[in-house]
């Protein structure tokens, strides 16, 4: 997950659309949050305690395209939903054993891909959310595209995981597309960093936008013939989506107003899904390193100032909490760590203040993070997690932390940087 983010001033000079006079944005301490307009940047140190941060010159606007792009849908046929790719499920992926695995502190259990996505750079793994649909126990990993045009964009793979004690894993790759008119599509030209599942809705990062809503009951299927290898949309009498058999069609967005500028402007680089608070919410966090995707509240330490944000869910829809079409993060965090590239909430507490983050710091880390205390530290260095993990998923009942790497200078080994999905005992890591 990369990208340039300009450095400015640490004054939030964003106006919003509403007209409400807006605080800045900065840090904040826990008790005051709502009293920092024109707080300047504070020292950041990498490994301290998250810091609160002042988001209320954030928005995000509802595209409001639920209806009209379930519309254009309509024509493509047929809509199979998710239980329809689970009945379709075409790769295999052998499961990780005790001498072929990365080591990581707690292990349980995991899977690699088979030799063609193991070995493949067209496509390169990047999120992982988790749920259950009907009685089976499924992972979605998503896929950024990063070989030359035409950029086909994000890919997912749908993994039955009900029985881990098996010699496989069962998955299949979907398309997402966005619908463009009636009847036809297009890709989804994105990173797709982050993901997160709730009811029907699948939420993906899109990372100077905001993000992108996908609904999981109306994937479709597609033709598959030699002429649809190349071609997306509607083809003649078919419809085409690069040779994938079902596509996962966008039906919303919630983008960042234009009018919202840097530093207040946040990049949305990776995803989450906490439920342990009366309310749930769909967490979003800032890649930043040293260098290249340096972030706005970086100040003299380069790569800590990213943030992390928590944004209310509407239970009953499973939409975010909107008011006129716009949605405001019900808390922010500066993180104080780089390269983080994933995020899970501890389900071990209650408390809604504490975190593992994924970070490619030291070629491979998991953070436990909280705003209470330093963070604790399991590197793959020291063999306490595996190299280059990217999206995680913790399950709600507090057992398993699952996560999935990108994979490690172009190994095709699991046990030396290939490309894996494992979890561990949350309890170990806790």
């Amino acid at each position: 997950m990369t990208g340039i983010y300009e450095k400015t001033s640490s004054i939030c000079i964003a106006a919003w659309v509403t007209g409400v006079g807006l605080l800045g944005c900065g840090p904040a301490p826990e008790s005051d949050v709502e009293d920092t307009a024109g707080v300047s940047q504070q020292a950041l140190t990498e490994g301290a305690p998250l810091t609160t941060h002042d988001a209320s010159c954030l928005r995000l606007q509802d595209q409001n395209t639920w209806s009209t792009y379930a519309s254009y849908m309509t024509p493509v046929g047929p809509a199979v939903g998710l239980p329809g790719v689970l009945a379709d499920l075409n790769r295999v992926g052998p499961m990780l054993t005790s001498s072929n695995r990365p080591s990581a502190v707690g292990y349980k259990g995991g899977f690699r891909w088979n030799d063609g996505d193991m070995a493949t750079s067209d496509w390169i793994p990047q999120a992982l959310t988790a749920g259950v649909s009907g009685s089976t126990n499924v992972a979605i990993a998503s896929w950024h595209y990063g070989a030359a045009s035409p950029d086909k964009g994000v890919r997912l793979s749908v993994a039955d995981i009900s029985d881990m004690s098996s010699s496989a894993v069962n998955y299949r790759h979907v398309l997402m597309v966005r619908p463009t008119s009636s009847g036809n599509f297009t890709t989804v030209p994105i990173h797709g960093g982050g993901l997160a599942w709730f009811g029907n809705y699948l939420y993906m990062a899109d990372t100077s936008q905001g993000m992108r809503v996908f609904d999981l009951t109306q994937i479709r299927q597609v033709d598959t013939s030699t002429t649809c290898d190349t071609q997306i949309g509607k083809v003649g009498s078919v419809w085409c989506a690069y040779g994938y058999k079902f596509v996962l069609p966008q039906v919303s967005a919630y983008v960042v107003p234009s009018t919202i500028t840097s530093p207040c402007r946040p990049k949305f680089s990776f995803l989450g899904k906490d439920t342990r608070g009366t309310t749930d919410v769909v967490l979003s966090g800032e890649y930043c390193n040293s260098s290249d995707a340096q972030c706005p509240y970086d100040g003299s330490t380069p790569g800590l100032g990213g943030r992390l944000y928590r944004w209310p869910l509407d239970s009953a829809t499973n939409r975010l909490k909107t008011v006129n079409g716009a949605v405001t993060p019900e808390r922010a965090y500066i993180m104080n760590e780089p390269n983080v590239q994933g995020v899970a909430p501890i389900m071990t507490t209650t408390a809604t203040t504490s975190y593992w983050l994924s970070s490619t710091r030291y070629s491979g880390a998991l953070f436990k993070v909280s705003t209470g205390a330093s963070r604790t530290a399991y590197l793959s260095g020291s063999s306490q997690w595996a190299r280059m993990p990217e999206g995680m998923h913790a399950t709600g009942s507090g057992t398993n932390l699952w996560t999935v790497t990108e994979g490690y200078n172009g190994s095709t080994s699991p046990a030396s940087g290939g490309r894996v999905v494992f979890y561990v005992d949350q309890a170990a890591v806790d």
